[in-house]
């Protein structure tokens, strides 16, 4: 028995060598993470693989900060924007079955919509794409007002009575989650079931996502990640995002794990869920962003050669990502339950070393250790620091994202040094110069 002990220990030790040597990336990002979780304020949970392959998979935080409840690798998180992709599979699907055609109106569907101009010219194709020239949400006030009176899909109905279309966004790209929401209706018109269920039968249990689902505000869900909403002032602190948060809907909201998101992804590009040719449709570019582009309830970016496609998430409390880098084929599955810059620094990162040059590599890694340097006590870090700043080549973004971490935790001090550094390395960026004015008054 102890023979067999021993030999599975050395089996295991092989095997992560080898790991390590193939996959260098994941090293260096579980060190990165071991790094920023010595932060007691660090929650996220992370999913990668390659191929289909697990690489990592691993939690960080807590899930519940007044209970004192540790994340884990089946909390389940808000993931915002990220169900647009379940939306526009469901589309697909439908579509396949020859029960939806994109270049239709919404009226084709939905005769009793109460907007006309929406029902008679908007298309399930501008809906899609985001080019229907519909606002973001239906009124400021909406955006601010707690969401226990939209329980059901069907309570959003009413509003869209007083919701007009921007003719000069029409045809380009400019962002709707109430776009999304029609959609929701159209799926459950045609498909005769609800938008929930109708995700529940075709996309979640086919894929074995028993840690995903659409609820309600009122509901209990177990393992929940509490959404945590950074302070809007000075003098404010961390508060939950109960009093802002939206239950689950077509524009998102949907709670998930990193786990069942990769398995979703892993079984969109395998051609489980929608076929080889609707895929191929859905991810080509349709409009233009100020990032990319969009295809059909996706988003598409190039950087250096690789492309990169998915979509993010973010609300009140709420950071996240879903994304493919398809030329080297990592799946990429981040759920923050904070809006802090942990999820950004870690997206960052993956993003420099799967996306980057080795010169933007090198930049930094450069800009990591001029940072240490300036938090550093020991004398010889005055002499490195200025040797660093005389060869140049940073990461204004990391920067950045490091100045904002200190500003949001009411670090102030360290966050003005930071951002006047990064307006003396970049004095020509303005978001750099926006940075430095702001801590300054």
């Amino acid at each position: 028995m102890i023979k067999l002990i021993k030999t599975a220990l050395i089996l295991i030790l092989v095997t992560d060598l080898t790991f390590s040597q193939e996959n260098p990336f994941v090293d260096d990002l579980e060190d990165y993470l071991e790094e920023l979780s010595q932060d007691d304020n660090f929650g996220l949970s992370i999913m990668i693989t390659k191929g289909g392959e697990r690489l990592l998979q691993k939690s960080y935080g807590y899930a519940s900060r007044e209970h004192g409840v540790l994340n884990t690798i089946n909390s389940k998180f808000n993931i915002a924007s990220i169900g647009k992709l379940f939306t526009a599979v469901a589309i697909f699907q439908l579509r396949e079955r020859g029960l939806i055609d994109l270049d239709k109106s919404v009226g084709h569907y939905l005769p009793d919509f109460p907007n006309q101009s929406i029902r008679d010219s908007t298309t399930i194709q501008q809906l899609l794409t985001h080019t229907s020239g519909l606002p973001l949400w239906f009124n400021d006030e909406f955006d601010r007002q707690p969401k226990f009176d939209y329980l059901e899909l069907s309570d959003y109905l009413a509003l869209y009575e007083e919701v007009g279309i921007d003719n000069e966004q029409t045809g380009v790209n400019s962002y709707s989650n109430v776009g999304f929401i029609i959609l929701g209706f159209v799926i459950e018109t045609v498909s005769n079931t609800s938008y929930s269920e109708y995700l529940q039968k075709y996309i979640f249990e086919p894929l074995k996502m028993h840690d995903t689902g659409l609820w309600k505000l009122t509901e209990i869900i177990p393992n929940l990640a509490v959404g945590y909403v950074r302070p809007a002032s000075r003098d404010d602190w961390w508060k939950t995002n109960y009093h802002l948060n939206m239950g689950g809907s077509p524009a998102g909201g949907a709670y998930s794990s990193p786990g069942d998101l990769v398995k979703f992804y892993n079984g969109l590009i395998s051609n489980e869920i929608i076929s080889k040719a609707s895929w191929a449709l859905m991810s080509s570019p349709q409009t233009e962003t100020p990032y990319g582009a969009y295809g059909y309830g996706v988003g598409i970016r190039t950087i250096n050669d690789q492309a990169i496609i998915g979509h993010l998430g973010g609300y009140y409390g709420v950071r996240g990502e879903l994304m493919w880098y398809k030329t080297s084929d990592y799946v990429v599955a981040i759920l923050a339950n904070s809006d802090q810059t942990d999820y950004i620094d870690v997206s960052h990162f993956i993003q420099t070393q799967l996306a980057g040059t080795e010169a933007e590599k090198a930049a930094h890694r450069q800009t990591l250790e001029l940072m240490r340097l300036m938090a550093s006590k020991e004398s010889s870090a005055v002499d490195r620091f200025n040797q660093l700043m005389a060869e140049g080549g940073f990461d204004e973004a990391l920067i950045q994202i490091k100045g904002y971490y200190h500003f949001n935790n009411q670090n102030y001090e360290e966050a003005g040094k930071l951002f006047s550094l990064n307006y003396k390395l970049f004095p020509e960026s303005e978001s750099a110069k926006r940075d430095a004015e702001m801590i300054s008054n």
